[in-house]
């Protein structure tokens, strides 16, 4: 009896290295893995795979985070790690992105926000182009589309994109944006 629970034991803490290994390595563009691929390098029970493997990076100040898909099927969803707190103004000038950048897209995010979830991209534009040089808000906004954090339909409107809903605590955000403006108004 020892020895199957030794066993089985073994077997799960090899499934929850590979889980991690998985969730580190990128493919294309996108962070994170697919409930489909997931399943089919861990298996059926992925799931309670990545709740021992939450539990385990959580000491790390990390989270297992699922997105879910288009369609809200397990198989769309993508799964990757983020931080559980959002960072520090250290962490975040170490992550390689540049502070007016990070200015840009939490503007688009509370202006589409604003906007019902959805804006035109020329409304958008305008609206920052008031903000930031005009080079920047069309750079910026063509990397937010290709990276996810936006997403474009066909007839140019923009909206909040998966990658937003996994990295950036919306609602956090929005409270501090608040926040702020109201302390600019009354000073």
């Amino acid at each position: 009896m020892e020895d199957a629970e030794k066993a089985e034991k073994a077997f799960l803490e090899r499934k929850v290295r590979k889980a991690f290994q998985t969730l580190l390595l990128q493919r294309g563009r996108n962070p994170g893995v697919k409930g489909w691929e997931l399943k089919r390098h861990l298996g059926r029970d992925y799931r309670k795979i990545l709740e021992v493997l939450s539990g385990d990076v959580r000491a790390l100040g990390l989270e297992v985070h699922e997105v879910k898909g288009v369609d809200g099927s397990d198989d769309a969803s993508r799964f990757l790690l983020r931080f559980r707190d959002p960072p520090t103004m250290t962490e975040a000038e170490t992550s390689g992105i540049r502070i007016d950048d990070l200015a840009v897209l939490a503007s688009s995010i509370a202006y589409i926000n604003s906007r019902q979830g959805r804006a035109g991209r020329r409304e958008l534009e305008q609206f920052l182009k008031e903000k930031f040089p005009k080079w920047r808000v069309d750079y910026s906004i063509e990397r937010y589309i290709k990276k996810g954090y936006l997403d474009q339909d066909e007839k140019s409107l923009l909206r909040i994109g998966w990658r937003t809903r996994a990295e950036i605590d919306e609602r956090t955000l929005m409270t501090l944006l608040l926040s702020r403006g109201s302390e600019v108004a009354t000073a």
